[in-house]
């Protein structure tokens, strides 16, 4: 009896440890890019998972899905956390001059959309050669989406996640977005581009729309309106999904389904409920929407994990 108890104690032991080498720990990595340090967070337990890169959308949005400017909702960290209790590994980081990834005397005149692509297809090289991963997979939000896009075409990924990504040149969304709270505005907008697009520069912008178009932001908007996401995502030959949420107030329906057309091999799913930042909120409910990117604890759409989690583990 004495001798069984014993055996019985050891088997237990035994599966405890092998429990705890499965489980996902989070590693703080810093990838040198030509003279910029990327700093991002690896949720791994071993090579040889499947592993998704999380590209973060606009604006000074940090690796965990929040920024300086309010938003604290944790959405790339959930998304993260999500998958690693499914054996998927993710990198997320802070992107060039954002956060931890801060650039030594920063200026925002020489930071190009190009930047964020070739920085995204650095972290793929560092996690394919450097630390061994095998199957490796873009996972963009918003702005993220184009990146990882473009980044999905230049590399060998395995698949391509689009999350809340526009399906048209940016110049036409914010050009969309100004026009909505004032038409007149929204004509000088779209002839500033049109101009930005043929010059690649402006001699001059109205004081109300400096913000859009101040000097230092023009070569970024150059560099970004020259991509039209469904062009873009006609030419990826490995799988796709496309996710977007119906109560989404950054980004339509009709974004996701433009992407969808041009690529109809993907996978389209629009997600009931979910906001751009990932998290659910009542159909058509302003102040519920908005508590969504403010409410840190509040849980991530269980819908988009489910799909995100299907698409890896069967491509």
């Amino acid at each position: 009896m004495k001798k069984n108890i014993m055996l019985f104690a050891l088997l237990l032991s035994f599966t405890f440890l092998s429990a705890q080498e499965d489980i996902a720990s989070e590693k703080v990595i810093s990838i040198n890019i030509k003279g910029v340090t990327i700093e991002g967070t690896l949720l791994s337990n071993s090579p040889n998972q499947k592993i998704a890169i999380i590209i973060a959308g606009s604006g000074p949005t940090d690796r965990n899905g929040n920024s300086g400017l309010g938003v604290t909702c944790n959405s790339y960290k959930l998304l993260a956390e999500g998958l690693a209790k499914n054996n998927i590994a993710s990198f997320r980081y802070d992107k060039r001059a954002i956060a931890k990834s801060a650039v030594k005397n920063f200026n925002e005149k020489d930071l190009t959309f190009d930047d964020y692509v070739n920085d995204a297809i650095a972290i793929y090289n560092y996690l394919k050669d450097s630390s061994g991963f095998k199957k490796i997979y873009f996972a963009g939000h918003s702005e993220g989406s184009l990146i990882g896009m473009i980044a999905t075409e230049r590399t060998n990924a395995s698949g391509y996640i689009s999350v809340a990504g526009a399906g048209r040149p940016i110049d036409v969304i914010i050009t969309e977005q100004v026009t909505k709270q004032s038409p007149v505005v929204g004509k000088q907008t779209d002839s500033l581009f049109q101009v930005l697009k043929t010059k690649n520069k402006l001699d001059s912008v109205p004081p109300y729309l400096i913000s859009l178009f101040r000097p230092s932001i023009q070569p970024y908007m150059v560099s970004w309106m020259k991509y039209d996401p469904a062009v873009e995502i006609s030419h990826i030959k490995k799988p796709i999904l496309i996710l977007q949420g119906s109560c989404d107030i950054q980004v339509k329906v009709l974004d996701a389904e433009t992407l969808y057309n041009g690529n109809k091999k993907a996978k389209l799913d629009i997600v009931e409920g979910m906001t751009h930042v990932l998290k659910n909120a009542e159909v058509n409910c302003v102040d519920t929407n908005l508590k969504t990117y403010h409410d840190i604890s509040l849980p991530l759409n269980t819908q988009l994990l489910k799909d995100i989690i299907s698409f890896i583990q069967s491509n």
